[in-house]
């Protein structure tokens, strides 16, 4: 029996890739995705190669549609890995921003995670073995001024997802925590004030074989890229220079636009 894969935000970027890249290793594939026509076009070509996804159709930011979610995945086969992928941003100067959207960030983000995920432990849904796969952001090392509710959100689900991870121990069930830096996706693109150096980004193909390698090994931790990894490093001993450089390079631009 083929291992089971649920991916949240699953029609593009990273969370096709991992669909992808997990579906090359045999498993069946459910992805969970807000737009329904990307997710047909998806599912149709990741058909014409040989991968069959089921995709449901949900708003995360919907309480509505995320309970309509927890129902169809408990009425579903077990789960064996379960990326938490899903996420949107709002960029910009916090004090004028509209908090409503902000509101929004931490919804998709945060709270969707933490309920889908504590509904399917619950149920019992999650196989013993399994894996939970929370996305961050290297924001919790280099902060993101611009973005500072993305990161908060960011910030909480790795919080959320370290802890998880001692309780659910005694389970097997092992949990892995990611901190991807920029990543050559429409959605890093749609929040970037600059794309010029777009193709130095990492590939969403290479931050999903790093996922799925993480997921074998039962890594606790994952920064993919050596260049990450520095930028990790320096946020963590020299915070500072690493934050003035990130206003530099992102919030002054921001303010710009």
């Amino acid at each position: 029996m083929h291992r089971h894969a649920v991916v949240t935000g699953a029609a593009e970027g990273i969370g096709r890739a991992l669909i992808e890249t997990f579906g090359a290793h045999q498993y069946a594939l459910t992805g969970v995705d807000v737009n329904v026509a990307r997710a047909a076009q998806t599912q149709a070509e990741l058909s014409a190669h040989g991968l069959a996804v089921r995709f449901i159709h949900a708003d995360l930011g919907e309480p509505d549609d995320l309970t309509r979610l927890i129902a169809a995945l408990i009425d579903g086969p077990p789960i064996d890995v379960l990326v938490n992928n899903a996420g949107i941003s709002c960029v910009g100067a916090f004090a004028h921003s509209d908090l409503t959207r902000q509101q929004r960030v931490l919804d998709v983000n945060l709270r969707a995670p933490l309920h889908l995920t504590t509904a399917l432990l619950h149920a019992g849904k999650i196989a013993r073995g399994g894996t939970l796969v929370f996305i961050s952001s290297l924001s919790h090392y280099a902060s993101y001024p611009g973005a500072a509710v993305y990161a908060a959100s960011k910030d909480a689900l790795a919080s959320y997802g370290r802890s998880l991870a001692v309780a659910l121990a005694p389970e097997e069930i092992h949990v892995l925590v990611v901190y991807p830096g920029p990543t050559r996706t429409a959605h890093a693109r749609r929040y970037s004030p600059d794309n010029r150096r777009e193709a130095q980004r990492m590939a969403p193909e290479a931050l999903a074989a790093s996922i799925h390698r993480a997921v074998e090994r039962r890594q606790p931790r994952l920064i993919p890229g050596w260049g990450n990894r520095a930028t990790a490093l320096l946020g963590q001993w020299l915070p500072t220079p690493v934050e003035w450089v990130m206003k530099r390079t992102l919030f002054a631009k921001l303010l710009q636009e």
